[in-house]
């Protein structure tokens, strides 16, 4: 999907420090560097969830630790476009969960020296999102215990298969009303 802000940058591009900081984590990801990835951040940079407000990532070891659980759960990872601003960054990216699409929106903002602070996830759709919650809370919760990973499992597979439903029925009621 092209880009028409005059700050849009291509993967290639190298536009101010916020772009090369951007272009740095991109080719960590999409290379599946840990190292590198962490490396983009500050040492008390901050990750906030996609799925709640209440549970944030701070600092390189939990940082490292979600990265690792989000790569090993998303297959067919690829940024498809970057924008970056004065202390700002985005990234647009695509990917599957569970064997379903997914597509997602990084959101940076940047120290003086280029490093990562904070950095927000959103990503869409909703059946994704909820494939997201089981597979990611599953593979942090299995971190600490078996038992806790099981339980994540299963109070969040409820809600996976009520958002699959409610897709296929939901764009059939809303669609045909649309005619």
């Amino acid at each position: 999907m092209p880009t028409t802000s005059p700050d849009a940058v291509g993967p290639d591009s190298a536009v101010g420090p916020d772009s090369s900081a951007i272009g740095s984590l991109r080719t960590a990801m999409e290379a599946r560097d840990i190292d590198a990835v962490i490396d983009c951040f500050a040492p008390d940079a901050v990750f906030r969830s996609p799925l709640t407000d209440r549970l944030a990532f701070t600092g390189h070891a939990q940082i490292r630790a979600l990265t690792q659980v989000i790569l090993d759960a998303l297959t067919d990872f690829r940024y498809d476009d970057q924008v970056a601003g004065p202390g700002t960054g985005i990234l647009t990216w695509h990917a599957r969960i569970g064997g379903q699409p997914i597509e997602g929106v990084d959101q940076m903002r940047f120290r003086p020296d280029g490093k990562i602070q904070e950095f927000t996830v959103f990503f869409r759709p909703l059946p994704a999102a909820a494939v997201a919650l089981r597979v990611i809370g599953t593979g942090l919760a299995r971190r600490r215990h078996p038992a806790r990973a099981a339980a994540v499992s299963v109070l969040t597979q409820p809600l996976a298969l009520l958002a699959r439903a409610g897709d296929k029925v939901g764009v059939a009621l809303v669609g045909s009303s649309l005619d």
